[in-house]
């Protein structure tokens, strides 16, 4: 798990050299970059296989999860939600790639450079491949049938120069497009995680915790979830109690973080826990995890609308035997200092069928 080596390779015009050369082999890819660990090149590869069962398997187990909220046509079909794999390992990616060097770590890491890098296609190849994997696991079961998305059409030039009118739906068998994917293993599939501590003693903890400190509560563990109307800041980690309901089989459980606005121009990139009882200890490796936003600059007016992060729970809430409790503790923890320019509306559960 490492950049190939016809992008470091300096004879070979796929290299570039706008890239962080530190994360050149043999160093390890880091799939939910923040900044450069002393992680050793077995413990990376640990964190990416667990990281990535939580953006392929557990956290995605409904379609605008993977694949983001449903955006349509006028002014009321507008979304800004997007699903697990855009964020991480998309976005991550991004930023890893780009170079140190250059203040928004162009080239990969800003939407207005990224493509000036040759590499950017293999990412984005590498993203479809990943889409299609998610595809077979659920059996093509989630694949979207709404006709407003099937029946969408863009204009593109084909390789004669003329301008062809080709739907979304024209383009999502790839036999028939003509091309696969290489069929290679897929470790992460059986990285389900566990606690980081046991679940009835997190629990115990938690509840001690509150029952003690109730008068006590700190600006950054407080029992309100709404921030409106005027959000609050995320410049240090923030624990909110969330209420539950109960939800019906077949629905998954999602914790909401609603309103994200993202000022400045720099990567931001915060993660999202269950039940968390040790901040100090903290990795993707964990069932605590329940998942990460990521946002890379450079995208325009409407990359700067508000943002709401929507993350699948249900597994995670049994591993952590929370499923039953009549709420949880979700903890937002700030992975850049670039946060502080982030808001957040608040914080919600929602049941998706």
């Amino acid at each position: 798990m490492v950049m190939p080596n016809m992008y470091t390779n300096t004879s070979l015009s796929f290299f570039h050299t706008q890239r962080d050369y530190s994360h050149f082999p043999p160093n390890m890819t880091d799939l939910n970059y923040v900044a450069d660990t002393n992680l050793s090149p077995q413990e990376q590869l640990d964190t990416n296989m667990a990281f990535m069962y939580n953006q392929m398997v557990s956290g995605a187990r409904k379609t605008e999860l993977f694949m983001g909220c449903t955006y349509k046509a006028g002014q009321d079909g507008y979304c800004n939600g997007p699903g697990t794999i855009e964020l991480a390992p998309h976005n991550a990616l991004h930023t890893w790639v780009g170079s140190s060097l250059n203040p928004g770590r162009e080239d990969m890491g800003k939407f207005y450079s990224a493509a000036r890098d040759p590499i950017f296609y293999a990412h984005h190849g590498n993203i479809d491949r990943l889409w299609e994997v998610w595809r077979e696991i659920h059996q093509h079961q989630l694949d979207i049938k709404d006709p407003d998305w099937l029946d969408s059409f863009f204009f593109f030039y084909d390789e004669n120069l003329r301008l062809v009118k080709i739907k979304v739906r024209d383009v999502l068998d790839i036999t028939k497009l003509g091309y696969s994917y290489e069929q290679v293993d897929r470790p992460w599939l059986n990285k389900r995680r566990m606690p980081s501590v046991p679940p009835k003693l997190a629990r115990q903890i938690l509840k001690n915790k509150h029952n003690e400190n109730k008068s006590l509560l700190s600006s950054y563990h407080v029992l309100s979830s709404d921030f409106r109307p005027h959000g609050r800041a995320l410049g240090t980690s923030l624990t909110v109690k969330v209420n539950r309901s109960k939800r019906e089989t077949e629905e998954e459980e999602v914790i909401v973080v609603h309103g994200i606005e993202v000022k400045g121009e720099a990567y931001v990139k915060f993660d999202v826990y269950v039940n968390l009882i040790n901040e100090t200890r903290i990795n993707p490796k964990f069932r605590e995890f329940a998942g990460t936003f990521a946002s890379i600059p450079g995208g325009g007016e409407m990359m700067k609308r508000k943002i709401n992060l929507k993350l699948g729970v249900s597994e995670l809430l049994q591993d952590l035997e929370g499923d039953q409790d009549d709420s949880i503790w979700v903890t937002l923890l700030p992975m850049t200092s670039s946060c502080s320019n982030l808001t957040i509306g608040g914080v919600r559960i929602e049941y998706m069928e």
